[in-house]
């Protein structure tokens, strides 16, 4: 039992002095075509490296933001249900900031919920979310009404077609450090 617990504890100190990637915050937006279908958008603000003490942490987050992100698959694995996905990174106030646009059949497989096809749209925000670009999100602002701490959830009215809302993700400060600098060195290759 105590080389389990040594073991996990072990595992939780090399994850966190370990970088990571995060942002500050992300703005989503998504609209109904016909029916269920539609199209969507996700801004990533602020693209940062947790843990500035090491330049190896801060190219090996740099790393597996174009291989496993920006060039590689992982946006379109935890976006199930979308289409025509598209990415760009650019610089937007001096900040490192990336965009992914699609196409969704079904906005329902986006986390959008709505009891027998009547009443209000629903969006969840879970507490234990670790999101695209990982942290746990938190609500900051919407085109909806928050139901607050307690009910974690974004509700519009029955007829809406557009849904917009922003989440706070992590305050830069002194263990972050943007990777705008880095990408501006290397570019996307």
């Amino acid at each position: 039992m105590k080389n389990i617990l040594l073991i996990f504890i072990l595992s939780i100190s090399i994850i966190y002095f370990e970088g990571c990637l995060t942002i500050e915050s992300k703005e989503y937006t998504f609209e109904l075509d016909k029916g269920l279908s539609g199209h969507g958008s996700i801004k990533f603000i602020n693209i940062l490296s947790v843990n500035k003490d090491s330049i190896g942490t801060i190219e090996t987050d740099y790393s597996e933001l174009m291989d496993s992100y920006y060039k590689g698959d992982k946006i379109k694995e935890e976006l199930s249900g979308v289409k025509n996905l598209k990415k760009r990174l650019y610089e937007e106030d001096n900040q490192l900031c990336g965009e992914v646009s699609f196409d969704f059949d079904d906005i329902s497989k986006l986390k959008f919920y709505k009891y027998k096809d009547k009443g209000p749209w629903c969006y969840y925000l879970s507490i234990l979310s670790m999101g695209l670009l990982g942290g746990t999100e938190s609500y900051f602002a919407s085109n909806g009404t928050y139901g607050g701490d307690n009910m974690p959830i974004i509700f519009w009215d029955e007829g809406q077609k557009e849904f917009n809302f922003k989440t706070a993700i992590t305050s830069p400060g002194k263990s972050t450090i943007s990777l705008l600098q880095m990408w501006k060195e290397k570019g996307e290759n």
